[in-house]
């Protein structure tokens, strides 16, 4: 029998992979609407019910341990949702790996701030931020990547949502709020502290203390 090639396994794997959120959404009464995300761990789905209501579907892909990831990211976002931070975990379906959580409807952090706020609406996106931050270090909770570009961090009617708690820990030391100061006020080889600066102006630090 000939061998697949790399191409082919690949296909396979992922027609493999897509029936699995099929058998998802059919045991859930769920419709696929899209794909809206593919990393390294997971893929991630935009879906339905019947009545309209949109929620997310996270399909964990790694083919090790997947059922490991699954029971992490589900335990570490009830952790978060026990101090009220993050989407709401819906279900965790442990036969076909995957989470399902609430949908977050808003901007990625750096797009909305660039869309220049008002210093009034940063200053106060930014205190429930970090009043966010401080309940996961309390908790111990360490999310982990909360610097970058602030992809995991989505702005909702003005308010954040810290989302994707796949990588988080609460067997490492919490460094959550030290993380978001580096990101949001110091680092210099990003354009974020700056933006921040701009609207703050002079009351820019006293979010350092």
């Amino acid at each position: 029998m000939k061998a697949l090639s790399n191409e082919g396994a690949f296909n396979l794997f992922l027609f493999l992979f897509f029936m699995v959120i099929k058998n998802f959404l059919k045991k859930n009464n769920l419709e696929l609407v899209e794909q809206i995300a593919k990393g390294w761990t997971s893929f991630v789905y935009l879906v339905k019910d019947s009545k309209g209501n949109f929620f997310i579907a996270k399909s964990l892909r790694e083919k090790a341990n997947r059922r490991d990831m699954v029971e992490r990211e589900s335990e570490n976002l009830a952790l978060a949702n026990s101090i009220g931070v993050g989407p709401k975990l819906i279900e965790t379906d442990f036969e076909n790996n995957v989470v399902l959580l609430e949908f977050i409807e808003g901007r990625i952090f750096m797009e909305w701030l660039f869309f220049t706020p008002k210093k009034n609406e940063l200053e106060k996106f930014l205190k429930e931020l970090f009043d966010q931050a401080k309940k996961l270090d309390k908790k111990g909770l360490d999310h982990g990547q909360l610097a970058g570009k602030g992809k995991n961090i989505i702005v909702r009617k003005g308010k954040p949502v810290i989302i994707d708690f796949e990588k988080a820990s609460a067997k490492r030391k919490a460094g959550n709020v030290n993380q978001l100061k580096s990101f949001l006020f110091v680092n210099p080889h990003s354009a974020i502290p700056k933006k921040v600066k701009e609207i703050l102006g002079p009351d820019f630090d006293k979010f350092l203390s």
